[in-house]
């Protein structure tokens, strides 16, 4: 199943390694879109958490606290791995300092 919004952003759940695959855009108009399926996957998911941002072309600072806040609220042992991580979002990690949050790893 896809979750989608305006043709901007697709989100698909993927079940080996468990996670979400994001493609395209996420940025204010859109988060709530990566914000609902984040939450259904931690739910249902385990110790590991899988984002595959490889093909994320844009991510403004909105989209990007949805992962960091979501990872953050992980209880150890878990963690919210983005593997692949775009340039986009490795850079923007950076510049805002939340590449370091608990609970998130980049592969």
């Amino acid at each position: 199943m896809t979750f989608e919004t305006n043709d901007q952003a697709h989100v698909t759940p993927i079940s080996r390694p468990f996670g979400l695959r994001v493609t395209g855009e996420i940025d204010y108009g859109n988060h709530r879109l990566l914000a609902g399926a984040l939450h259904r996957a931690i739910r249902e998911g385990g110790e590991e958490i899988r984002l595959d941002l490889g093909e994320l072309a844009f991510i403004d600072v909105a989209g990007l606290r949805v992962i960091v806040t979501a990872a953050a609220r992980l209880s150890p042992p878990r963690r919210l791995i983005l593997d692949p991580i775009s340039p986009v979002v490795r850079r923007l990690l950076a510049v805002t300092g939340w590449e370091h949050i608990k609970g998130l790893r980049m592969g």
